[in-house]
């Protein structure tokens, strides 16, 4: 078995991608279930991951869907052509993928692959969803997504983060499509996760994390210091875009990058309203920030290359 992959339960799987693919996880009991399906461009990839859980996709009875964004959805479409599965998801998303608002998901707003997919079933704030004898409270978590959720296992005191919770940090705050309250609105998320008695975290990027008390309050601490410096939450927003453009695009020439990047919908907005409209002066000193970082190296022929695994 792929080590991306571990096993939870007997039929309840982990499966950590990268940044470009959200992690998911796979319940092959009753019913047959994914939670996530990762970035479009990759999508026979995660088809092989989940086969080597012992699910096929025309055995897949329901996904999950933690929120509309399109490194959790990328399979969505395909994987429900082909099993007739069930779709649910948050009533905000559900209410966006059903009136086809590529902005509001954000697949407009950063130039993003995706597609749209017919859904199903409405996750609402406290309820209930089954996988066995393995009972999780559905909660609306906004702040990062206006219509995310976690999972909160009742009998394990286990937690689907979504891109609330990572190691250290969350998915980044786009103030433009998610209000200006989004930093308030992400605090109060996490306040309400803190006050469970989480035990292990499974995040939407990176390992699982044994300690998930110490993973909310990290969480809590650093957008605590976004409201202090907004620029700072900024800062992070440039960052984490250009590393996930330099993913979805591939290698490109610094002016090209430069071009794609000012032409977008999100850079100049980001700009102006964190760094006084300073185009370039943005441009620059992140890309310098990433590159010295080492998450961001250049080739031979001087193309930029992002170096987290996608």
């Amino acid at each position: 078995m792929d080590p991306r992959i571990t096993a939870i339960t007997d039929d309840l799987f982990f499966i950590e991608r990268g940044w470009l693919n959200a992690n998911h996880l796979v319940f092959t009991g009753a019913p047959k279930t994914l939670i996530d399906t990762a970035y479009i461009r990759d999508r026979a990839e995660t088809e092989s991951l989940i086969a080597q859980t012992g699910l096929g996709i025309e055995q897949v009875e329901l996904i999950v869907t933690t929120h509309a964004h399109c490194d959790h959805i990328g399979g969505n479409a395909e994987f429900q052509r082909r099993s007739g599965c069930q779709i649910a998801l948050h009533e905000v998303d559900r209410y966006n993928v059903d009136q086809h608002n590529a902005m509001a998901t954000w697949w407009a707003y950063y130039q993003q692959e995706a597609e749209f997919f017919p859904t199903h079933g409405t996750l609402t704030d406290g309820a209930v969803i089954s996988l066995g004898d393995m009972n999780f409270l559905v909660m609306h978590t906004p702040g990062h997504g206006m219509g995310q959720i976690v999972l909160y296992g009742l009998d394990t005191g286990w937690l689907i983060s979504a891109d609330n919770v990572w190691g250290g940090d969350f998915g980044v705050l786009t103030t433009r499509i998610e209000g200006l309250d989004a930093p308030f609105r992400l605090r109060d998320s996490l306040e309400r996760l803190a006050r469970l008695k989480v035990k292990r975290i499974f995040p939407g990027h990176g390992p699982i994390l044994e300690d998930g008390p110490a993973a909310i309050e990290a969480c809590l601490a650093r957008v605590g210091a976004f409201l202090a410096e907004p620029q700072r939450m900024g800062r992070d927003q440039v960052r984490k875009i250009m590393l996930y453009t330099l993913m979805m695009r591939g290698p490109q020439l610094r002016q090209e990058f430069w071009e794609r990047l000012s032409a977008s919908p999100w850079f100049p907005e980001t700009a102006d309203l964190y760094f006084g409209g300073k185009l370039e002066r943005t441009f620059e000193e992140n890309l310098e920030y990433i590159q010295e970082q080492k998450l961001v190296k250049e080739d031979e022929g001087g193309k930029l290359i992002c170096t987290l695994p996608a």
